[in-house]
């Protein structure tokens, strides 16, 4: 393994472990009933985006680097921007809003299947026997850590629904990880995710800014502001900023086989808070997650 093929694997990891933990974060924040789903998808990518500009403003570009974007590709970063950024993140959110935590959690685990699936169909990728036994091995063993979880679930409004929303965010995900490898590459990881949130924000933000208006951020309190704080710089600035680093050296379906680690920081995060126990159950679960990534990166080669 090479040095940037590790800081590929390193970054994704890094990135899904906070997206793990954000999925009971979000749910919290929501059950307060002081913000919308909507409004909370709207304030995390407005926020996001002000991240990005002012880290462009004011950090050296030794640290952020900017490059210039060709017209050309003006059209592909409005509709990667729409497919991982507007879409993936507002349908889960307010999906999260209407299901549990466990059941996104298990839809999160479907990102590989599809990555596989369309990495197939549009770029010819090769679904090996050992891949495909790969991507098996993390569903099994992501499966089994929500399943042990099931007991710490909340309460759904409407499962169905916010399943599908959230399934359908994980396609959307699937489609730019393997659609925009061009532009991935060709420009630095912080000039497409800069543009990329401005173009969500000046779409879905500004449709939803009534949305937000209508929230009382004076009666939010310290669990809820540390929870937003987590939501935008963590799950959103950093996690988001890693992606293309991966993605750079990394085949699609492996970028995508680290999903199957948001369960595993969930059930980790539960242990450490005392809401629950990491056992043998979830030890094993965690072994297949790691065994399902090492045949997957193996079978990419």
């Amino acid at each position: 393994m090479t040095r940037d093929e590790f800081r590929g694997h390193a970054a994704m990891l890094m990135a899904n472990m906070v997206w793990g933990a954000m999925s009971p974060i979000s749910k919290s924040v929501l059950q307060s009933g002081l913000i919308s789903p909507i409004a909370l998808s709207a304030v995390r990518i407005i926020g996001g985006t002000l991240l990005f500009v002012v880290a462009g403003l004011f950090l050296p570009g030794s640290v952020v680097k900017s490059d210039r974007i060709q017209r050309c590709d003006y059209l592909k970063i409005f509709v990667a921007s729409f497919l991982i950024i507007t879409v993936n993140q507002a349908l889960y959110i307010v999906g999260i809003g209407y299901t549990s935590p466990i059941d996104s959690a298990v839809m999160s685990t479907l990102t590989p299947v599809f990555t596989m699936i369309c990495a197939a169909i549009f770029l010819k990728l090769p679904i090996t026997v050992l891949k495909a036994v790969g991507v098996v091995f993390g569903l099994v063993g992501a499966l089994i850590m929500v399943v042990g979880q099931v007991s710490g679930a909340a309460d759904a409004e409407n499962p169905m629904l916010g399943d599908s929303m959230c399934m359908v965010a994980q396609l959307c995900a699937a489609l730019y990880y393997v659609l925009f490898k061009d532009i991935i590459t060709k420009y630095s990881a912080f000039t497409l995710m800069r543009s990329m949130f401005v173009c969500s924000s000046c779409t879905f933000g500004l449709l939803m800014l009534p949305e937000i208006l209508k929230t009382d951020f004076t009666v939010f309190g310290w669990s809820e502001w540390l929870s937003l704080g987590y939501i935008i710089v963590f799950a959103t600035f950093i996690a988001y900023l890693l992606i293309p680093v991966s993605q750079k050296v990394l085949k699609p379906t492996a970028v995508a086989m680290y999903t199957y680690f948001q369960p595993v920081t969930s059930a980790l995060l539960a242990a450490v808070l005392g809401l629950a126990a990491f056992g043998m159950v979830k030890i094993s679960a965690t072994l297949l997650i790691f065994a399902g990534v090492w045949c997957v990166v193996k079978g990419t080669k």
